[in-house]
């Protein structure tokens, strides 16, 4: 795949504008924004006047194509069941794993108590 600085320099009168040609533009525009204004004014300048028409055109459509396929995908998506692990086994180990940490958060907010109140405890023997 050509570079920036080689598809720059390939522009010249009397090319063939493909609509590969366009979406490397593209390619590159998401990448380096204001790229598509550069390649677009040396397409104008090298005399292809629709070039700006050609690029949006193209772009429009391989956004539309790309928005519907992420639709599809996100109906898919929905569609899954991330609750369940699989099998019996997994789901009992997730809840098993679960159980645990709500004990450990538990037992960890216990020993922050303890400890402050020994603290106070500490101070107050201190100033007696």
């Amino acid at each position: 795949m050509a570079s920036r600085e080689e598809l720059l320099a390939s522009i010249r009168p009397g090319m063939e504008l493909t609509k590969n040609f366009f979406l490397r533009i593209y390619g590159y525009e998401l990448s380096f924004p204001g790229f598509a204004e550069v390649a677009l004014t040396r397409l104008e300048e090298a005399g292809c006047s629709k070039a700006r028409n050609y690029y949006t055109c193209i772009v429009a459509e391989w956004e539309y194509n790309h928005d519907k396929m992420l639709a599809g995908v996100a109906a898919w998506y929905r569609k899954q069941d991330f609750t369940k692990k699989g099998d019996d086994r997994n789901w009992r180990e997730a809840e098993l794993l679960e159980k645990r940490r709500e004990l450990l958060e538990k037992k960890l907010k216990l020993l922050r108590e303890k400890k402050l109140l020994l603290m106070q405890q500490s101070w107050q023997l201190k100033r007696n």
